[in-house]
């Protein structure tokens, strides 16, 4: 099977899977699977990098909520073995300034500044929710995305739909968690807000 690496120490991975486990060609063009070797971050970052191709996640970190509690080597021998199911997750997908994000995770609309106060209106399929919104931003998460950032936040998680949650807001609004196909706007009316998505390092400023 042809698979690719992705991890901080991913070559140390590749040397023992090269002693031990010769069915595996490790590329990084056209794999067939992604082996993670970290945690929660890593399979962010393969996901943006091999996007729809198959992960199984080694973990390598103390924060990895997605993986199983089994050793590596018995990972390793049912990829061999072929045994194993693939599931499937929801993403998101933002426009924001003619630039399209998308998360595994959840996209993040916050200020710039850690001091700073951003006003919101939130839009669902063009319909307002609420009232103009003051606080630190606005959260909108995936089911996968939902035991992370979006559980700070709301101290709640979800398995389907998609999440919206309201970072420190001063005041009292409640999370929403809507259809999968059901459109969001955040209008941000005082700013400047940025909008980034996942741990990708790309932030979209908004004024």
């Amino acid at each position: 099977m042809k698979i690719a690496l992705a991890g901080l120490q991913k070559k140390a991975l590749e040397k023992y899977i090269a002693e031990r486990y010769p069915d595996f060609e490790i590329t990084e063009k056209k794999p067939k699977m992604v082996l993670c070797y970290g945690g929660d971050g890593t399979l962010l970052y393969a996901e943006r990098h091999y996007p729809g191709i198959p992960k199984a996640l080694i973990r390598n970190s103390q924060v990895c909520h997605h993986c199983a509690n089994i050793a590596r080597d018995t990972i390793l021998q049912l990829l061999t073995d072929a045994e194993y199911t693939v599931e499937r997750y929801t993403k998101l997908q933002a426009m924001c300034k003619d630039q399209q994000l998308i998360a595994l995770n959840d996209i993040a609309i916050g200020h710039p500044k850690v001091n700073g106060t951003l006003r919101v209106k939130v839009y669902v399929n063009g319909a307002q929710h609420g009232d103009e919104v003051l606080g630190d931003g606005v959260v909108v998460s995936t089911p996968i995305g939902s035991t992370g950032y979006y559980q700070s936040i709301t101290r709640s998680n979800f398995a389907f739909g998609i999440g919206v949650a309201f970072n420190n807001s001063v005041n009292v609004i409640n999370n929403l968690v809507l259809l999968n196909d059901d459109a969001i706007t955040i209008e941000i009316t005082r700013g400047p807000g940025m909008v980034v998505a996942d741990n990708d390092e790309i932030e979209i400023p908004v004024s």
